[in-house]
């Protein structure tokens, strides 16, 4: 769910809103509730509120005249499933066996990330994109970084940093004699994928991961107490231990290991985790054993981290973190208090680059929804965040799942964990399973009773509606879709291709990418219209842009020159952008001059000189700089901007540019 404008996504959110809505509706038809009843959600008001409120402040957004209208919608329609998400967990969580559902569901996810990420090092799963491979020392130490599915290694390693937290946990609550054959080896059971999650944790190198795990296991070491504080410490040196044991040794192999020594040594290395597991339990009588034991994990954990000691050192990745934080921070203080609706940074974040980094996410969650929605839609979701820790540490057992909770929520300050759908639906799997457990949080206003889904008719009808609203506008977005997909299948019948996008730019007219389809298939005049209706939903689109101005250029209109420009401002560190806006200012000077409208043409040519001086002096600046987009003047640009210093004196250009000076 990282990209969200797919039909794999959504499809299931069309569906998912439907029958979320129908639900409500039969709730409503319902016998109205007895005197008494908790309104709204009773104790989880606030949980599943939040969601939909988020979804509410993206939708008033539309009326606001957000930068981008498509993202907006999306960001609206991602929110309102966040919240019927959060609704079926509550649902799935109330009765007396919900937890133990909701802990099989958490370990099937995450287990099940860690095992393929796992299984793409061995060799035995084809996953393209698992293993980050460069040779960047500044990037990787041991040339290979573990990202799994996710494919990112830093939100990767967060995801398993809150797994690994939740199985230690766990494992503090459970006695010796749950490491016994006459419990069934219960114990080991439960721990046998901890050490998985710290392997896969330690070989995603994500300097973020590692402290975000590292305050999340000390805020579990205060929260537990006697006897499971020492079990806790005692299984994380074990799981530990072993996983910077076998991590060294994949290190070494670059995540290519032989597959059969390496499948033994992994095999090995689970066995001894298992007994260590064991002997742990065991040993958590003896108050000095867990100091020993911790002095030998971090032992084995130094050992390991030798070999990342230049990756762990080095600041270049922090400093360009710094940078788009000064960009976004500029970008907000434009906006500070509503935003500019969905995939704000996104959008403009190139008009402001202090240098040419590459840089779609900006590396916060908290400052990209700062941006979207203003300090004021961040101070909503900040308090709704807060007033579920306040009702997770009011829990029976707060230790138990807290400190994975927070591990996400403060890895995703340093880095762009919000933007996949995965995050929010982990965070609520968290929040609804570390709240809803019976005789803790009660759902129904009534101590000890298990949690029941109580919303108040008038919610309910609310809640219906908006469902109603998203499951028809992600069908919608789901069959434009479809049609542009059948619209680029008939290539070679232009006109049935257009027809289909057409209908496709009907059912979702927001999307820039079908304008930009639709305008290639059409005269300079139709495309133009096509795209200038364009730039009003999308307001920070440097491709709709400069095709509008290349269309008005083809037409020898002058009004071109003002869509070239802003493509040129929207994408400034682009050398493609400010080359093809370049192209388009000189065949709008060619089509004037061969009109005969010469000072008209020398005008346009002088713009475009101008335009080549600017991106002269910003080819010159990222020289200083460190340049990761490739930022260069072009030799088409210098050829184009000898020709357009020609034609703005007033001569006849020379052929092949030639004889010109240089424009610099």
């Amino acid at each position: 769910m990282f990209y969200q404008t797919t039909l794999f996504t959504l499809v299931p959110f069309s569906f998912w809103f439907l029958a979320a809505a129908v639900a409500m509706i039969a709730f409503l038809m319902r016998r109205r509730p007895a005197k008494g009843d908790a309104g709204l959600f009773g104790g989880a008001s606030l949980l599943i509120a939040g969601p939909f409120l988020i979804a509410i402040l993206y939708g008033t957004q539309l009326l606001l005249g957000p930068v981008s209208y498509q993202a907006t919608v999306t960001a609206a329609m991602h929110w309102l499933f966040m919240g019927s998400f959060a609704l079926a967990l509550l649902a799935a969580g109330s009765g007396s066996d919900g937890p133990a559902f909701l802990e099989r569901g958490w370990l099937i996810v995450t287990g099940g990330l860690a095992v393929t990420a796992l299984a793409a090092v061995y060799g035995l799963l084809p996953a393209p994109g698992a293993i980050l491979r460069t040779a960047d020392r500044e990037v990787t130490a041991a040339g290979a970084r573990l990202g799994g599915l996710l494919q990112y290694p830093n939100t990767f390693g967060a995801v398993m940093a809150a797994a690994l937290l939740e199985r230690l946990t766990a494992l503090a609550r459970l006695p010796a004699a749950a490491f016994t054959r006459q419990a069934r080896w219960r114990g080991c059971r439960t721990g046998a994928l901890a050490p998985v999650f710290a392997l896969a944790l330690l070989l995603t190198e994500s300097r973020g991961a590692f402290a975000a795990a590292a305050a999340g296991w000390a805020a579990g070491w205060l929260l537990l107490r006697g006897r499971e504080r020492r079990r806790y410490a005692l299984h994380s040196a074990a799981a530990v231990a072993v996983a910077a044991l076998l991590a060294r040794q994949l290190a070494a192999a670059q995540l290519a290991p032989p597959a059969l020594p390496g499948l033994l040594a992994l095999a090995a290395g689970l066995a001894a985790a298992a007994a260590l597991c064991t002997l742990a339990a065991r040993a958590a009588d003896r108050p000095a054993a867990p100091g020993a034991a911790l002095a030998a994990a971090l032992f084995a954990a130094l050992a390991f981290g030798a070999g990342l000691r230049e990756r762990l050192s080095s600041a270049a990745t922090w400093l360009a973190r710094g940078d788009m934080y000064a960009d976004a921070l500029r970008l907000l203080g434009e906006s500070p208090w509503v935003g500019r609706g969905g995939d704000t940074w996104r959008a403009l974040h190139r008009t402001v680059q202090g240098r040419p980094y590459v840089g779609n996410e900006v590396h916060s969650g908290y400052l990209d929804l700062a941006l979207d929605l203003g300090l004021i839609g961040l101070v909503a979701v900040l308090g709704w965040l807060i007033a579920v820790i306040a009702g997770m540490y009011r829990s029976r057992l707060p230790a138990r799942l807290l400190p994975a909770f927070l591990v996400l929520l403060l890895h995703s300050a340093v880095d762009f964990d919000m933007s996949y759908g995965l995050f929010w639906m982990l965070v609520l799997w968290l929040a609804v399973w570390g709240m809803g457990k019976p005789g803790a949080v009660s759902f129904s206003g009534v101590p000890g009773k298990p949690a029941e889904f109580r919303p108040s008719r008038l919610v309910a009808v609310v809640l219906a509606a908006l469902l109603l609203t998203g499951g028809l506008s992600a069908f919608r977005q789901a069959e434009s879709l479809r049609l542009q997909r059948l619209a680029a299948a008939s290539d070679a019948r232009p006109a049935e291709s257009a027809r289909l996008l057409e209908r496709a730019l009907a059912l979702a007219p927001a999307r820039p990418e079908l304008r930009l389809a639709l305008a290639a298939r059409l005269d300079p005049g139709p495309a133009a219209e096509v795209l200038r209706r364009g730039m009003a939903y999308e307001r920070g689109h440097p491709g709709l842009a400069l095709a509008l101005g290349l269309a008005l250029a083809r037409q020898g209109d002058a009004a071109a020159l003002a869509p070239l420009r802003r493509a040129a401002e929207l994408d400034r560190y682009s050398r493609a952008v400010q080359t093809a806006a370049l192209e388009g200012i000189s065949l709008l000077a060619d089509r004037l001059e061969s009109t005969g409208q010469l000072p008209q043409a020398s005008s346009a040519a002088s713009a475009g000189a101008e335009a080549f001086r600017r991106f002269h002096r910003l080819a010159e600046q990222a020289r200083q700089l460190r340049n990761d987009r490739g930022f260069r003047l072009t030799p088409e640009a210098v050829v184009l901007a000898r020709k357009l210093r020609v034609q703005a004196a007033g001569w006849p250009a020379p052929q092949n540019g030639s004889a010109a000076a240089d424009p610099r």
